[in-house]
This record gives structure tokens, C-alpha cells and sequence, in this order.
């Protein structure tokens, strides 16, 4: 049996019904900027703020003539914005009609003119239904402002989304052939020729706790479990009162049926229910039955089917399952992950530590431990210096000491950082220029500096067994060959210092790297020593 049910009543909280206040207030009042702005920005145009932004600035530089803003009447010769062009001619013609033409024509005009109805069904496209409803109904509430014009009628809807005004929304099923279900309270002043009253063996609520007498205008409830000397006397008045507007609630829902009323007969009731307020005589009532006296029969029982699986099939066939499923495995390099089965990577603030263990410093010929003791490593470091590294690539930034120095203070700045006066107090602008031209000195990365595109995104999919591994991440850069093959990919490494075990998390890193890019080596350049390790896809080696 279809079923119509009830509408909420948040219409003027719809976004379809903002859209078309914001739509008559535009065309209703030249001066309403703010609604035409939210027009042009919102859905049913779909500007950019870029977009508006941009529009504003060619007619505020514009040469042939007086700057202008953007407004409702705008030239329109002057847009070049196809959109905004058109939006703004359909706008001003239904502009020039307001005055002259009730606002239902005007909106009706509009709704057809801007494609509305067609952007409401493909915003929602599992269910537009509704959205077109509150349209429908939208344009309803216009033909009540005929005599008073567009715009009183976008003044008192504006007024009422202010208020959040409780408006029962659009029924797309309203004119349904179905059973339309309300609340008794929305049934006050509607009739039909059959009415059932449902839920009516349900038991009242009652809630005492807290009472209010009007008479006085004083509440009254227990505390600690002590009731005041009044409780019971404004208990019994606050439920006399309740009972006599259930009744009158009852009355509405028992007097709605201009041919039929059906009351439920229940076997079993409660004595504190909805059929317990007023006495229907429902023992002297006729009993109503489907045409042909037809009573729904019970399901019959059907028997459960014998499971005949033994212990040997279930075990092949859970074989089977197992030697079929694949695996999903996310590797991010960049996020210091280890492949499966390895040691737990180290903290980030380990990382960037500015001491470790001297008998697990970085295995290099130069002296580690009087580079960690002269600088202090922190995330804030390695990032400037990976900021710095970046721009000098891509040539914003020229690579000289003094450039490099106003650059990382203009960094520091933006991270909220103060310059410290010396590297081992934290970060330095002229240390950070230094370890960035240390890197871009280093043999191997002046070799090949002209081919180095930075901060490019790489991701790739392998099949490995039962599983498939992805890997994503951001490589710090990588060297192309003039066949468009890239050959080398570097990760620049900001450490003071580092243990066995962050190397070895570097190079699984490195590893991942070449396996999505397909580079047969790559570099591990750690900027502050200004030495580098060399991985290769499959083994790697120390070099200084």
C-alpha cells in the first residue's frame, strides 16, 4: 500500500529555498549586494570566489571608462565571463519586469530562465523529489503577494529563514493516490473520507519532574527527593490540565473521517492509552472486515533444510576462499613506514633528534658527532631547508649565500619561528643557506642539477603473490633522461646525525621510490655533512 508521508519542517533551511530568497531578493532590490553575491556563489550559479573576484578587478582596471562595480545592472557588454554574463542578462530582464508582473510570474520566469529545476535533479540525483517540491512550493507562497509585488514577498522570506521559521516542507507525494500519514496536531482544520487513528493503543507520557503553574507563573519540582508544600496541588492541576488537551487533540483526530472513522479494537490494552481518554463505546461499534471476509492466513512452518556439508568439503572449500583473496597494502615512503615484518620505525622527533648514540653515528669518513654538537636538528630545520632546496630548483630562489639567508628568515617567519643567534640554539638563517649550497655542491648533485624537477608525486601498483602493493609519496626530486626515462631519484636528509637503524629506513624508503619511478638508482643526500648514500633498486652501497 503506498504511504505519503510527512513533510519536516525545516523548509527555510533547504538549500534550494536559500538559493531562491537569495534569487528574489536579487532581482526585487538593486542594492541588495550581499543576496546577489550569494547567488552568483552559491549552487545555483556555481561562481568561484576567483571567479567573482577576477570579474570585479577587469571592471575596476577597466581603460575605456569610468571603474565600475559589480552590481545588478552592470553592463553587460562589459562581462566576459560567459556565465556570470548570461546569469547577469537573464537577471536584468526579469528586473524590468518586477514592477509590472506578480511575483509568481517573475520567479515562474526565473526558475525557467536559470535551468533550476534541472540543477535541483542532478544535485540530488538519487532523490530530487523533494527539492523540486520546495520549489513548487516556493512559487505557492508568491501568489499570496499579487497585490503587495516581489518585494514584500522577498522581505517577509527573508524575515522568515532570519527566524527559522517552522514551515512544513514540499510534499512530492502529496497528490499521490496513496495513504497520506500526519501528526493529530497537523490534521487541525483537513477532513478526508477515511481516517484511521494509529498508534493509538500507545501509553501517554507523563512526566511530573518538573512543573510549571501558570496561574503564578512559578515552577515547582523535587529536590534531593523533598517535594515544596504546593507539589501535589500543582501536580494534580498540571494533569488536569494535560488531560483536558488530550482530549481536545483526540477530538481533532476522531472527527477528521467525513465517511469512515476505523478504531483499532486491541485485545489487550493498557489502562493509561490514547483510546482511554474519552469513552468511543467501542464494544457497540461494527466490526470492519477486508471485502469477502478474507482473514491473512499464517505462514506455514517450513523445515530447515539439513546441512549436508561435511568437515573435509568446508576445510577444501575455506582453501579455496583463502587461496583467492588478495590484499590491499598502502606504503607511503614519506611517512617513514617499514615494509612488513621490520623493526618499528623511529618517532619523528627521533628523526630529527640532535643526538644519538656516537658508536651508531652515520657511517662516514667525516666527523658526525662535531657537526651534531655544532647544530640543532628539528623538524623546523628540515623543512626550510627542504623549502630552500626546492626554490632554488625551480629557480625561484638564486643560489647565493645572502639570497638564500633573506629566504629562510622570510620562512621562519611564516612558520611563526624566531631566527636563533646561533646554529646550535636552533635554526639559523645563514647556517640553512650554507647547508643549502653544501647539497647543491655536493659532485653528484651539480652533475645532474640541470635535469632535478622537485616535489614530484609519484604512485605505482605492484602485484606481489596474494596482494597488492601500492606505494605513494611525494619524492623530494628526480632526474629524467632526454627519452623522458627517469634515471635518479633524491631525498634530501636533514639529519645531524643517525643511527644504523634510520639508515636502513632511508634506503627501504629509496627502495620504494625506485620501484614506483622505475629509476635504477638514487641518492640519499644528507645536506648537513654534505656526504650521500648510493641505492640501487635491488642492493645498495655506502659512498662518501
Amino acid at each position: 500500500m503506498p504511504v505519503a508521508s510527512q513533510a519536516g519542517k525545516g523548509f527555510f533551511g533547504r538549500q534550494e529555498v536559500q538559493d531562491l530568497i537569495a534569487l528574489s531578493r536579487a532581482i526585487a532590490d538593486r542594492r541588495d549586494t550581499l543576496a546577489f553575491g550569494a547567488l552568483l556563489r552559491g549552487p545555483l550559479v556555481g561562481l568561484s570566489e576567483e571567479e567573482i573576484a577576477d570579474a570585479i578587478a577587469a571592471l575596476l582596471a577597466r581603460e575605456d571608462g569610468p571603474p565600475t562595480r559589480l552590481h545588478l545592472w552592470t553592463d553587460r557588454s562589459t562581462i566576459t565571463h560567459p556565465i556570470l554574463g548570461r546569469t547577469l542578462e537573464v537577471l536584468q530582464n526579469l528586473a524590468r519586469k518586477a514592477r509590472t508582473t506578480t511575483p509568481y510570474q517573475i520567479l515562474a520566469e526565473a526558475i525557467e530562465e536559470l535551468n533550476i529545476r534541472p540543477i535541483l535533479r542532478t544535485r540530488y540525483r538519487l532523490a530530487p523529489e523533494r527539492a523540486l517540491a520546495n520549489a513548487e512550493l516556493f512559487l505557492e507562497m508568491a501568489r499570496a503577494y499579487d497585490g503587495r509585488g516581489l518585494t514584500a514577498f522577498a522581505l517577509a522570506m527573508r524575515r522568515n529563514w532570519n527566524d527559522t521559521e517552522a514551515q512544513v516542507e514540499g510534499r512530492p507525494d502529496a497528490e499521490a493516490d496513496s495513504v497520506p500519514i500526519m501528526t493529530m496536531h497537523l490534521a487541525k482544520g483537513l477532513e478526508w473520507p477515511i481516517v484511521i487513528p494509529i498508534n493509538s493503543p500507545t501509553e501517554l507520557y507523563d512526566d511530573t519532574s518538573f512543573l510549571h503553574r501558570r496561574s503564578d507563573d512559578t515552577v515547582h519540582f523535587k529536590l534531593l527527593d523533598q517535594a515544596p508544600a504546593d507539589y501535589d496541588v500543582v501536580k494534580i492541576a498540571e494533569r488536569d490540565q494535560l488531560r483536558r488537551e488530550r482530549v481536545r487533540l483526540w477530538y481533532v483526530a476522531i472527527t477528521r473521517a467525513c465517511d469512515l472513522l476505523l478504531l483499532p479494537r486491541q485485545t489487550e490494552r493498557k489502562g493509561n492509552d490514547w483510546m482511554s481518554i474519552v469513552d468511543l463505546r467501542l464494544d457497540d461499534l461494527t466490526d470492519v472486515r477486508p471485502p469477502g471476509d478474507r482473514v491473512c492466513s499464517q505462514t506455514p512452518d517450513v523445515a530447515e533444510p539439513e546441512n549436508t556439508q561435511d568437515e573435509t568439503t568446508w576445510r577444501s572449500e575455506a582453501a579455496t576462499i583463502a587461496a583467492t583473496r588478495r590484499s590491499i597494502v598502502w606504503r607511503s615512503p614519506s611517512r617513514h613506514e617499514m615494509p612488513p615484518g621490520a623493526a618499528p620505525p623511529p618517532d619523528r622527533d627521533e628523526i630529527f633528534a640532535d643526538a644519538v648514540a656516537l658508536s651508531e653515528q652515520l657511517p662516514f669518513e667525516a666527523d658526525t658527532a662535531t657537526v651534531a654538537s655544532a647544530i640543532r636538528g628539528s623538524r623546523e630545520r628540515g623543512l626550510v631547508v627542504h623549502k630552500l632546496l626546492e626554490e632554488v630548483l625551480t629557480r625561484e630562489t638564486v643560489d647565493h649565500a645572502e639570497a638564500l639567508e633573506n629566504r629562510a628568515r622570510a620562512l621562519l617567519a611564516q612558520l611563526g619561528i624566531s631566527e636563533a643567534d646561533r646554529p646550535d640554539d636552533g635554526p639559523h638563517a645563514p647556517e640553512l643557506a650554507a647547508t643549502t649550497l653544501r647539497a647543491l655542491a655536493i659532485p653528484e648533485i651539480a652533475a645532474c642539477r640541470g635535469r632535478l624537477l622537485p616535489e614530484m608525486t609519484v604512485f605505482s601498483a605492484q602485484a606481489d603473490d596474494n596482494r597488492t602493493i601500492y606505494v605513494g609519496g611525494a619524492a623530494d626530486a628526480i632526474a629524467y633522461q632526454a627519452t623522458d626515462v627517469i634515471d635518479l631519484v633524491v631525498d634530501w636528509k636533514t639529519d645531524v646525525s643517525s643511527s644504523a637503524q634510520q639508515i636502513e629506513l632511508y634506503r627501504e624508503q629509496m627502495r620504494d621510490y625506485l620501484c614506483a619511478t622505475g629509476a635504477p638508482e638514487g641518492l640519499l643526500v644528507f645536506v648537513t655533512t654534505g656526504q650521500l648514500i648510493t641505492v640501487r633498486r635491488y642492493q645498495a652501497s655506502a659512498a662518501a
